[in-house]
């Protein structure tokens, strides 16, 4: 189990490699929180070592069983942490929620708009200054104006007065507290309720002591009131969306899917042959389980003699119809043992889905495109060509068209 575990760890380019064309590819997914923790930390070694490592193999092409392997630590690290954080969650039987930028504790929100002119609303930053809790509150943008020409207005407000008030765009607090006019001075709960509010000041005095003599909710108007001019955020945002066209859209995105998904074109083969890839690192120092015992002693390692290849992988140029027929054979060849996935070395804008869907059409079975490291790792130079392995090497297949018509021929 262990020695398993190591070739996972070394040899986690087999799962990870796949992952890139696809969840849904018939390989078996091990869970990293299985692994001894020892051994991913020596295989973190491997990893820090595996310049050395190549230098001593000669094998310049094998970066990948490092770059796998780091992947596996940070999975791990990553797991570890959401492991620790689910523990915190359910320690204290809540979720952590997220923090309102006021702080904890009650709120004193002062709602304000653009039409009570700047020299008021500097005025307000200036008599909040350094008071801790209290946020000024826009419901949201004036007509005309972008979102970010919106921001620097508001930031230059605070940059101006060198106040330390906090000025938030927040529609829903006044949607939750039925603010129709400013200025509107709320009390604030920490869970958003209510506690009191009045209209017509920004001074604060009233409503405090107002609820010092128990009183809550709505203390009406006690001033004059400007209108709020900017319309509700949220509306608006709501308003855009309805009259998006998303159908367009997502048609839109369909068709330019191609031009940002380019693959991994390859040059075509002449000449049929046949290369085998060694897999092999050199471990530069033992593995050792988390008792000290060695598990693999250093040298050189094979992920294939712990863990099998059970793979066919046919890369084919979609654009010539021989090497769709090609991956039609090798998929009817594979074997009960194999799980074969045809990659695509490029789908030509011109052709997109018309060409990705026909090809899967033929093959009745999916296709994916071939990224550039894949076809790195496992030596892949010229389409079309097919991978497996046997128990020490990857082998890379390269069909020419002229041998696969001839070999058709003999079938016929």
């Amino acid at each position: 189990m262990v020695k398993k575990q190591l070739a996972m760890c070394i040899g986690l380019a087999f799962g990870c490699t796949m992952a890139i064309a696809g969840d849904d590819l018939g390989i078996r997914k091990y869970d990293i929180k299985e692994f001894d923790p020892v051994l991913l930390e020596q295989v973190r070694e491997i990893s820090r070592n595996a310049n050395a490592a190549r230098a001593e193999s000669g094998q310049d092409d094998m970066s990948w069983v490092s770059e796998m392997a780091e992947k596996a630590i940070i999975q791990a690290g990553d797991e570890n942490v959401q492991q620790s954080d689910s523990g915190l969650a359910s320690a204290d039987g809540s979720d952590r929620e997220k923090k309102h930028p006021l702080g904890d504790g009650n709120r004193t929100l002062i709602f304000v708009s653009w039409s009570m002119g700047a020299t008021a609303l500097k005025d307000i930053l200036l008599s909040f200054d350094g008071l801790p809790g209290v946020g000024i509150v826009f419901r949201g943008i004036p007509d005309g104006m972008s979102m970010g020409d919106a921001v620097t207005k508001m930031h230059l407000l605070t940059q101006e007065t060198q106040s330390t008030v906090s000025v938030l765009l927040d529609p829903l607090a006044f949607q939750r507290h039925s603010v129709s006019a400013v200025p509107t001075v709320a009390l604030e709960a920490p869970n958003d309720a209510l506690i009191a509010k009045a209209a017509g000041s920004s001074s604060v005095s009233y409503i405090e002591g107002a609820v010092k003599e128990g009183k809550r909710g709505d203390l009406g108007t006690i001033g004059s009131t400007q209108e709020i001019i900017e319309p509700d955020l949220m509306e608006v945002a709501k308003q855009r969306i309805a009259e998006l066209d998303t159908d367009a859209m997502k048609k839109r995105a369909i068709a330019r899917f191609w031009d940002n998904h380019k693959g991994h074109p390859l040059p075509p083969v002449t000449e049929s042959a046949t290369r085998l890839v060694d897999p092999s690192v050199i471990v530069p120092d033992d593995i050792l389980d988390s008792q000290g015992r060695v598990v693999q002693k250093a040298g050189r390692i094979n992920p294939l003699d712990m863990m099998p290849f059970d793979q066919k992988l046919v890369v084919i140029d979609p654009t010539q119809p021989w090497q769709v027929a090609l991956a039609k054979r090798e998929y009817a060849d594979h074997g009960e043992n194999l799980t074969v996935t045809v990659m695509a070395t490029q789908i030509p804008t011109s052709s997109g889905w018309d060409l990705f869907n026909s090809v899967q059409d033929s093959l009745d079975a999916p296709l994916y495109l071939l990224p550039p490291d894949m076809a790195e790792r496992f030596q892949i130079l010229r389409a079309p060509s097919v991978v497996t392995a046997d128990t020490e090497n990857f082998i890379v297949r390269e069909v020419a068209q002229s041998a696969f018509e001839e070999a058709n021929h003999e079938h016929q």
